[in-house]
């Protein structure tokens, strides 16, 4: 039996086993701790049931083909409580029913996740009830046939779902033409590279991996059959994707967190085992296995539980404040996505195959999203060239998105208010007399090259009436970035440029320094530096030392500090402003560059380690 095989099974049981101690006779969902969604009571409990079902129907699947002793008791212990909780859920009568679905409710997205949870588990769990216990799950079911759903990845669920009731009760004209409807839309989300435009949300993050090329494997895989130019063409799309797919994950597993619902966290691999099963993936077993692997055992090696045990809501520990309005404490088991490469067969080449040697630093750009991704000494770091935020979306968190570039190992720091945008890996502006920071979210690429970027945006809103407009242009070597900003305002504005968020927590020693044109700050295992190249009046920190400065916000630990520098601006006027910006972990590398030449459109720098560098900006 392959050791990571093992691995997987017993990951996903460690998973499981918190769950199921929640588990009561007589309940329809696990009283799983966290916040309460926006949502409704009703759709946080089918959460709370419907995600960790899936989990289970993976390691359920898995046990099929291998157990051990010690799996059996908590297997049929949970195949009891799911079958029962179902029709608890599902029947109107009981003081557990999950409610019906409506317009644009939550109840869409668990539903139509357990379209695929019910094809899984036919065998044991649909196949198990009556006649009548069928009928009343699909009369439930069939509460969301028509509904609303929001214009992007949740047009799936209701393939899915329709999908399911067809498989049920019977292929249905009306159905078949909703299917073609829902499929129709969403491909008009396609940008290119393997890469959709998340819909109303108009972004690119990793729901492109965990929904955009997991649902489309999933379809092809139980009913790809019935429009093969439609498989063929969902296929193809998602070979393209993750050709550079490995590019985003870091040599200790880690993804950069960026973009909204990165509390689900191993799900960024969903889609890698699923495609390599139906033969659609470029990327061979061994490269799928260890990138898949790779990335649960990041998380799982660190304090991602709560009190209960079960999965927190956070990143690498538990932060709730991260996450959305929309999630709950049952929100994180999405996660259960990335336990696909229990659907293999333990005998599966994917288990047994050695790995390549690891790729070295690099860099691919990719026109559709607008972004260009870099592999840098075990790092990986996202540029980002092309946001746009649907403003509907904006209450998210437009800075998910909106910083110019997000890496691994450094993650990002949380707004001090509501209106104030954060401070670190962007440029922001704050109007003389106003508490309002703003930071960038409609952004227009110019360049994407894979040694630099440029892009055109505007700081500012309504509620205040500031207006500065910007083109960036960006440039990297190693650990280093040089930023260069060219901006007019409007009004007496005050802009700043953040470094990478410098985290730690409270048993780590960290230095601090500055000088006029310098802000740097290290603990015993990494650096950042903020060095001012042209057009800076000051440099200043954004930090949390202790409790006294306000909540917690960064989303890598307790306590951070970022590297700003400022130029106040007057009306009317405009100004080019150049840094030098680090993060990494090589004390040589992180020493200030000489600037030996600064003309018109053009910048010459020496470096101790790195040598010179001559840039045409």
């Amino acid at each position: 039996m392959p050791a990571t095989f093992r691995y997987w099974q017993n990951a996903a049981r460690t998973l499981l086993e918190p769950l199921l101690l929640l588990g009561e006779e007589g309940k329809a969902y696990l009283p799983i701790e966290g916040n309460a969604s926006d949502h409704c009571f009703d759709a946080d409990r089918l959460e709370a049931f419907a995600r960790p079902f899936l989990l289970f129907c993976h390691w359920e699947t898995s046990l099929r083909s291998y157990h051990e002793d010690e799996d059996v008791e908590l297997l049929e212990k949970a195949k009891a409580w799911f079958r029962e909780a179902l029709l608890l859920g599902t029947n109107p009568v009981s003081d557990q029913f999950f409610g019906y679905s409506t317009n644009y409710r939550q109840h869409s997205v668990e539903m139509g996740l357990l379209g695929i949870a019910f094809e899984m588990s036919r065998s044991w769990l649909w196949d198990s009830y009556s006649e009548t216990e069928r009928d009343q799950i699909l009369v439930w079911l069939e509460s969301d046939a028509g509904n609303g759903h929001h214009w992007n990845n949740h047009l799936f669920f209701g393939v899915f779902l329709l999908e399911f009731l067809s498989a049920e009760r019977g292929e249905n004209e009306s159905y078949r033409a909703a299917i073609d409807w829902y499929f129709e839309e969403l491909e008009k989300m396609y940008a290119g590279d393997g890469w959709y435009m998340d819909g109303s949300n108009q972004a690119f993050d990793f729901y492109n991996a965990y929904a955009w090329h997991y649902y489309p494997m999933w379809w092809i895989k139980l009913y790809g059959e019935k429009d093969r130019a439609r498989s063929k063409r969902f296929a193809e799309r998602t070979r393209v994707f993750l050709q550079n797919y490995s590019m985003f994950f870091a040599e200790s597993g880690e993804h950069p967190a960026f973009g909204r619902s990165i509390t689900y966290r191993f799900n960024a691999t969903a889609p890698v085992a699923l495609a390599y099963q139906i033969g659609v993936s470029p990327l061979g077993a061994a490269e799928s296995r260890e990138l898949c692997t790779r990335n649960l055992s990041f998380f799982l090696e660190r304090p991602i539980a709560q009190s209960q045990g079960c999965l927190s809501l956070g990143w690498v520990d538990e932060f709730p404040a991260l996450t959305e309005s929309y999630s709950c404490g049952g929100s994180p088991y999405w996660a259960a996505k990335g336990f696909a490469p229990l659907l293999l067969s333990p005998k599966d080449p994917f288990w047994s195959t050695k790995p390549d040697p690891a790729e070295n630093d690099t860099s691919v750009t990719l026109q559709g999203p607008k972004l260009i991704v870099r592999k840098v000494n075990g790092s990986s770091e996202i540029i980002n060239a092309g946001t746009q935020i649907g403003s509907s979306n904006t209450r998210f968190g437009a800075h998910k998105w909106g910083r110019l570039s997000y890496k691994t190992g450094w993650g990002f720091t949380l707004p001090a208010s509501s209106d104030q945008y954060p401070l670190d890996g962007s440029l922001t502006a704050q109007m003389q007399g106003s508490d309002l920071i703003y930071g960038r979210h409609g952004t227009v690429p110019l360049v994407l090259e894979s040694d630099r970027m440029a892009c055109m945006y505007s700081l500012g809103g309504k509620q205040d009436g500031l207006q500065v407009t910007v083109e960036t242009r960006l440039y990297w070597k190693g650990d280093w970035q040089l930023a260069v900003h060219r901006c007019s305002s409007c009004q007496d504005v005050k802009l700043r440029f953040g470094s990478y968020p410098l985290s730690y927590s409270e048993d780590q020693s960290i230095l601090f320094d500055r000088d006029a044109y310098l802000v740097q700050a290290k603990t015993y295992e990494k650096a950042i530096v903020l060095q001012s190249v042209m057009g800076y009046e000051t440099v200043d920190f954004d930090k949390r030392s202790n409790e006294a400065d306000g909540p917690r916000r960064s989303i890598q630990a307790p306590l951070h500090v970022t590297g700003l520098l400022v130029k106040k601006l007057a009306p009317h006027k405009s100004v080019s402003l150049a840094s030098l910006s680090y993060a990494g972990a090589n004390s040589e590398a992180a020493k200030p560059w000489k600037i030996l030449s600064i003309e018109s459109g053009y910048l010459e720098l020496e470096h101790p380690l790195l040598g010179d560098w001559e840039v045409q900006v």
